[in-house]
């Protein structure tokens, strides 16, 4: 049921030990580092996996057949530090760890759209599931992180665009401001960041503050204060199965009416469907769960999340010491044994690393790279070389 990814050039060692001293060790040699596998994506089909090298080399392949199907090299020839199928599943964004983005298919040439300021850590991303848009979140000590959010525009001439940040109004209006919780995520991450079903808009949360914007324009449409975390979840855009709330925003731009019957709770909420679902979504970006009282302990938050997700897997981390459980359908699936993330904690972090880092959480949840039907999962935590989890077969 696991398989690793046997392609070229992929480095033998698959298991380390993540001390902080090693990655160093490994990204300070060179003929090291040049075939470490520093980030990885899975396309939304599930068939194909995009690999890149720290020699600046992306390899595109296809997992059915065990064979890669394209091969770029980044120019300058950096190492990339996440990479994003787009349109397909033979195009991909890439960013190396100079900030520089650039657009690679096998049919166009290499197209750098620009360069970001680039820090220690890379910045979390996500793309829509049209695949024209992607969404940077930087991980960035000296400011907020919704103060230099990125949308990349993938159509027509690809471009990179900053989302407008939000205004001293765009806050809980009190004189005392709400505190952040000391376990909370300063940023988003791939579980709290996303975009409606049509990708017309996008959302992000960290553990004191929500927002969304339109990818149009990148106006900023609403802000919200998030009180109760653990229970916080993107609009899905599927039928819940459990009880919500719709958080009530702080601010709202003027031309859009989004608080109007909003603030009841809602059960069992049926899906609205044709064109006027992103319009649906951008009204309820954010739901808060309900739960029974004396029932929100870890096991029941993670079944919450994971009914709300629906075939989207959501990995448990933080439960055993030995490997990572999976949910599915707000049940748990399966477990992976002696898998591990990378856990970040601060500012400071790692040094080098390769793989996901899954930032501090208090609900020990982490949304990882999957196929859109959820029965392909790429895992690449502490380990040189990604491993694809095939469920196709058993789900």
């Amino acid at each position: 049921m696991v398989m690793e990814a046997k392609l070229p050039n992929l480095p033998k060692k698959v298991y380390g030990k993540g001390i902080v001293a090693d990655y160093d060790a490994q990204f300070n040699d060179p003929d090291f580092r040049n075939g470490i596998v520093t980030c990885a994506a899975l396309s939304l089909d599930g068939h194909h996996v995009a690999l890149g090298f720290g020699s600046g080399v992306i390899e595109l392949a296809d997992i059915d057949h065990q064979h890669t199907i394209s091969r770029f090299q980044l120019d300058p020839p950096n190492h990339p530090v996440w990479i994003e199928f787009v349109h397909g599943s033979h195009r991909v964004a890439a960013e190396d760890n100079q900030g520089n983005v650039t657009i690679l298919s096998h049919d166009m040439t290499s197209i750098n759209i620009g360069t970001l300021p680039n820090n220690p850590l890379p910045a979390v991303t996500r793309v829509s599931d049209n695949g024209l848009f992607i969404v940077r979140v930087p991980r960035n000590a000296d400011s907020s992180w919704y103060d230099s959010m990125t949308l990349i525009s993938i159509s027509g001439d690809p471009h990179m665009q900053h989302l407008a940040p939000p205004t001293s109004n765009s806050f809980t209006p009190t004189s005392n401001p709400p505190t952040r919780p000391s376990a909370s995520p300063v940023i988003p991450h791939r579980r709290t960041l996303g975009f409606s079903p049509g990708a017309h808009y996008l959302g992000a949360f960290d553990g004191l503050s929500a927002f969304t914007w339109s990818t149009g324009s990148g106006e900023l449409i609403a802000s919200y204060h998030v009180t109760d975390f653990e229970l916080w979840i993107m609009n899905p855009a599927v039928p819940l199965a459990h009880s919500y709330r719709i958080p009530d925003p702080v601010s709202t731009q003027p031309t859009l009416s989004l608080t109007e019957g909003e603030a009841a709770d809602v059960h069992h909420s049926e899906t609205h469907a044709g064109h006027n679902l992103d319009e649906s979504w951008i009204k309820c970006p954010f739901y808060v769960i309900l739960t029974k009282e004396n029932t929100i302990y870890i096991r029941v938050v993670y079944g919450i999340h994971s009914s709300a997700a629906g075939r989207t897997p959501l990995f448990g981390i933080g439960i055993g010491e030995d490997g990572v459980e999976v949910y599915f359908d707000g049940e748990l699936e399966f477990s992976i044994p002696e898998y591990r993330l990378v856990v970040f904690s601060g500012a400071g972090g790692l040094g080098a690393w390769y793989g996901d880092q899954v930032p501090s959480d208090p609900t020990y949840l982490y949304s990882p790279r999957s196929s859109k039907d959820g029965t392909r999962i790429l895992l690449q935590g502490q380990q040189t070389a990604p491993i694809v989890v095939d469920l196709s077969q058993v789900l």
